[in-house]
C-alpha cells in the first residue's frame, strides 16, 4: 500500500537558499530544533521524537495546541494580522506539530521574510517526513506514530485525504490503543483505513512507564472514558468494551449515543450487534437499515455487509442480483479485490449464519484474480497440507502474496524458505523475512531476533540487533516476544538484570492469558523477584496456569507441595503435580520425580528406586544432563540396580559433554583415584579442566593451566583441586 505522503511537493521539498542562524539553548529539544532548522539531515527523527517525549513540553502539548488555535481564530476574525503573532514562541510550544510551522512559513513568505520562512519550513518538512518515513499506516503494527490525534488529522488534511469517520481500536486486552481513520484517497477516490498510534505520548501524559499503562487499564479509564463525553470515537469505543464484556444493553445505548454524536462506524457495530440477536431496539429485519445508513455516509464495508445479508437472506428476502449490485458498487470505491475478500470472510464466519464454504472459495478466487494479497494468502493456506501439486500451489500463491508487499505473506514465505525448502534458498528466505520485519510485522521481528541471537541460517550473531527486534515485536503485542523480554530482563542476558521490568513484561502477556507469562508471574512471587515474595500468591497463580495446561506451572506446584512452601507439605500432591508436568513433557519434572522417589526411600524406608530410574531414563532420552548424571549415580552406587561402574562412567561422560559440572568432577575423581577405572592423570586433568570451565571457577582454571604448561602437577595436587572445586560445585 502506498504511503500517506501527498503533501504538495513544492511545499514539502522546496529548495532553501538561505538558512536562519539562531542561538542554541541548553534545552536539548530546543537545541535539536535549531539544528533541524539549519541542517535537517543532521538529526535523526527518532532522536528528535525521543527528546520531545522526555521534555517538559510534551506534558503541555494540548495547552500549546489550544494557544495556537486561539491565535489562528484571532487572525481569521480580523482581530490580529499574522505578523502580530509571536511565531517563535508559538512554534517552540508546538515543536512537534505541523500546522504551527506551516502557518509561520506562510506568514513569513507573505511578508518576504524568506529566512524565517525557510527556518520553519525546514522543521515542517523534517516532522512530516519523519512521521511517514518508517511506517506504512495500513495496519496496527505499521501505524504512524504521532503525539496528539490532532496531529494525525492535520497530517491527513495536509495530505489531501477526506476524513469520513474515525474510531478507536484496542489491542491485547486493552494494553494498546490505536485510532483508525476511514478516509477517501485524493488520488483515486478509494476508501481506505489509516492507523495512528500515540500510546508513547499517552504514557508520558499518564506518567506511566511505556508500554505498561494497560496493566491498570489506564488507557481506557483515564483516556477513553473521559473523552467519551464529547468525542464520538471514544463513545463508540466504550460500546465496544461493553459488548466484549457481555453488557449488550449498555453497548447498544453507547453505540446509539456515538451515532448521535456523528460516528458512522458505530452504525456498523450496532448493526453487527443486531445481526447477532443482541439488540433490544431493532429486530433482525431492521438490522439492514443500520448498514444502509453507514453506506450512505461513505463506509463501503457497510455495502459489503449489505451484500452478504442480502445474498443469504439474513433478516430480509434473498436477492442475489441486488447482492451482486451492492458488492460491485462497493468494489468500485475500495482497493481492487478488497470487497470480494471481505465477502469471503463474512461467508466463512458462522457468527450470524452457517458458513458457506463453496461461496467462500468463489469470492476468495475472485479477489485473488485481482491479485489482492490477503486473498492470495488465504488461498495458499488451503494448499498447505496435501500432495506435491498442492504444495506447489501453496508456494506459488504465497509468493504472489509476498510480492504484493503483504507482510504476513512475506513472513510465512520467508520462514518457509528458511525452514522447509532447500538451504540454497536461505538468502531469498532472509530477504522476505527482512521485508516483513521492516514493515513492522511482529512475528517477523521476533523470528529475526531469534536468528540474530543464535546466529542461525548463516547470519551473524548479534545480541543487540536481537534485543531491538524482540522489543519492537513486544511493543506490537507479540506475546512470545513479550515473554522473551521478560526472560531477558530476569536473567540478565543481553540486558542488565531488572526484575521489576521483567515482571511488567510478564504481566502484559499474562493479561492476554499467555501461560508461560502467567507461570513466570507465579515464579516471581515465589522468589520475590520484582515483587514481594508471597508463596500463597504463587500457589494460586500456578494452580490457575496448571488448570489451563501449563506443564511448567504443574512442575512448580509440585515443588511447593514437596517443600511445603505456601501450603502444607504433601508428598502425594507433589508427586501428582510432578507426574502431570512430566507426562506433558517437562524434563525438569522428570528429574524432580526421580530425585523425589530417591528421597522417599530415605524418608519412609520404602524402596522407590525403580520409579526413580524410570523417570531419570525418560529425562535422559531427551538429552537431559541431569537425567544422565543421576542414572550414573544409581549404577555407580547400585541403587535398585546391580552396580555397573562401566555404565556409570559412560553416563557421566554423556552428562559431562552436555555441561554437567558434577559429572565432570566424578570423572576427574575416577581417573585421579583409580576407583571406578584405571588411573589416568592426563584424563583426570582433562575432566578437571572441563569442570572448572563449566563452573566458571577462574582461580582453579588458572591453576590448571599452570599445571598443564609445566606438567608438574602430581596426583596429590590433582586430588586437592578436585576437593576444592567440589566445594564450589
Amino acid at each position: 500500500m502506498k504511503k500517506l505522503l501527498l503533501i504538495p511537493i513544492a511545499l514539502l521539498f522546496s529548495a532553501c537558499t538561505s538558512q536562519t542562524v539562531i542561538e542554541t539553548s541548553t534545552d536539548p529539544l530546543s537545541t535539536l530544533t535549531a539544528q533541524v532548522a539549519q541542517i535537517p539531515n543532521s538529526v535523526l527523527y527518532d532522536t528528535y521524537w525521543r527528546h520531545y517525549l522526555e521534555s517538559p513540553q510534551s506534558l503541555k502539548t494540548l495547552e500549546a495546541q489550544q494557544r495556537y488555535q486561539g491565535e489562528m481564530a484571532a487572525i481569521e476574525s480580523g482581530q490580529k494580522t499574522c505578523t502580530e503573532v509571536n511565531w517563535q514562541e508559538i512554534t517552540q510550544l508546538n515543536s512537534i506539530s505541523l500546522l504551527p510551522h506551516l502557518s509561520a512559513t506562510e506568514c513569513y513568505e507573505s511578508t518576504g521574510n524568506n529566512t524565517q520562512a525557510n527556518y520553519h519550513q525546514n522543521i515542517f518538512n523534517f516532522i512530516a517526513t519523519g512521521v511517514l518515513s518508517t511506517r506504512r499506516g495500513d495496519a496496527f503494527y505499521s501505524a504512524y506514530e504521532i503525539a496528539s490525534w490532532g496531529d494525525a488529522e492535520d497530517l491527513l488534511g495536509l495530505s489531501g485525504y477526506e476524513v469520513i469517520d474515525s474510531y478507536f481500536e484496542f489491542a491485547a486486552s486493552r494494553n494498546g490503543l490505536y485510532k483508525i481513520y476511514n478516509v477517501r484517497d485524493p488520488e483515486n477516490s478509494k476508501v481506505r483505513k489509516i492507523y495512528f498510534d500515540n500510546t508513547r505520548f499517552l504514557h508520558r501524559l499518564l506518567e506511566i512507564k511505556y508500554p505498561f499503562a494497560g496493566l491498570s487499564d489506564a488507557l481506557y479509564k483515564k483516556i477513553i472514558q473521559p473523552m467519551a463525553e464529547t468525542d464520538y470515537a471514544a463513545r463508540h469505543a466504550i460500546g465496544q468494551v461493553q459488548e466484549a464484556e457481555g453488557q449488550f444493553l449498555q453497548a447498544e445505548q453507547s453505540y446509539l449515543e456515538a451515532i448521535g454524536m456523528g460516528s458512522i462506524s458505530a452504525s456498523i457495530s450496532l448493526g453487527n450487534l443486531c445481526l447477532a440477536g443482541k439488540s433490544t431496539k431493532f429486530t433482525l429485519n431492521e438490522c439492514a437499515q443500520l448498514f444502509v445508513a453507514a453506506a450512505d455516509q461513505g463506509l463501503q464495508e457497510a455495502k459489503v455487509i449489505l451484500a452478504y445479508i442480502t445474498q443469504i437472506g439474513l433478516g430480509i428476502e434473498t436477492d442475489t442480483p441486488l447482492a451482486k449490485q451492492l458488492l460491485a458498487s462497493a468494489a468500485q470505491a475500495m482497493d481492487s479485490g478488497e470487497a470480494e475478500y471481505i465477502m469471503a470472510l463474512l461467508l466463512s464466519s458462522s457468527q450470524y449464519s452457517e458458513s458457506r464454504e463453496e461461496q467462500v472459495q468463489h469470492y476468495l478466487q475472485a479477489s485473488a484474480n485481482h491479485d489482492y494479497a490477503p486473498a492470495l494468502f488465504e488461498l495458499a493456506g488451503f494448499h498447505l497440507q496435501g500432495p506435491s501439486a498442492q504444495q506447489d500451489a501453496f508456494k506459488r500463491l504465497l509468493r504472489r502474496a509476498a510480492e504484493q508487499n503483504f507482510p504476513p505473506a512475506q513472513f510465512y514465505y520467508g520462514k518457509y524458505l528458511l525452514e522447509v525448502a532447500d538451504e540454497n534458498l536461505s538468502e531469498e528466505g532472509m530477504y522476505y523475512l527482512q521485508q516483513a520485519a521492516e514493515a513492522g510485522f511482529p512475528m517477523a521481528l521476533h523470528l529475526r531476533g531469534k536468528i540474530a541471537e543464535n546466529g542461525l541460517y548463516q547470519q551473524r550473531q548479534d545480541s543487540q540487533s536481537a534485543l531491538r527486534d524482540f522489543e519492537a515485536a513486544a511493543l506490537r503485542w507479540h506475546l512470545p516476544a513479550q515473554f522473551r523480554m521478560g526472560t531477558l530482563n530476569a536473567t540478565g542476558k543481553i540486558l542488565p538484570t531488572n526484575h521489576e521490568l521483567a515482571y511488567g513484561w510478564y504481566a502484559l502477556c499474562a493479561k492476554v492469558n499467555h501461560l508461560d507469562c502467567i507461570t513466570s508471574l507465579g515464579y516471581a512471587s515465589a522468589k520475590g523477584a520484582g515483587v514481594e515474595q508471597d508463596y500463597q500468591r504463587a500457589l494460586k497463580i500456578y494452580q490457575y496456569a496448571a488448570q489451563q495446561g501449563s506443564a511448567r506451572a504443574s512442575f512448580n506446584l509440585g515443588l511447593l507441595y514437596q517443600h511445603g512452601l505456601g501450603v502444607e507439605r504433601n508428598l502425594q500432591q507433589a508427586i501428582g503435580y510432578l507426574k502431570q508436568a512430566a507426562e506433558a513433557g517437562s524434563v525438569d519434572a522428570m528429574n524432580a520425580l526421580g530425585l523425589l522417589f530417591l528421597s522417599l526411600g530415605e524418608e519412609t524406608g520404602e524402596q522407590n528406586y525403580t520409579d526413580a530410574l524410570t523417570w531419570f531414563k525418560h529425562a535422559s532420552k531427551r538429552n537431559s544432563m541431569y537425567g544422565l548424571f543421576n542414572q550414573g549415580r544409581m549404577y555407580e552406587q547400585g541403587l535398585g540396580v546391580s552396580k555397573d561402574q562401566e555404565l556409570a562412567l559412560e553416563l557421566y561422560k554423556s552428562a559431562s559433554e552436555l555441561g554437567h559440572t558434577g559429572a565432570s568432577l566424578k570423572l576427574a575423581r575416577a581417573y585421579s583415584s583409580g576407583d571406578l577405572t584405571n588411573y589416568n592423570l592426563k584424563k583426570a586433568l582433562h575432566f578437571l579442566k572441563l569442570a572448572s570451565e563449566q563452573s566458571g571457577n577462574s582461580t582453579i582454571k588458572r591453576t590448571l593451566q599452570r599445571c598443564q604448561e609445566s606438567q608438574s602437577c602430581n596426583e596429590w595436587e590433582i586430588g586437592e583441586l578436585v576437593s576444592l572445586l567440589s566445594k564450589t560445585e
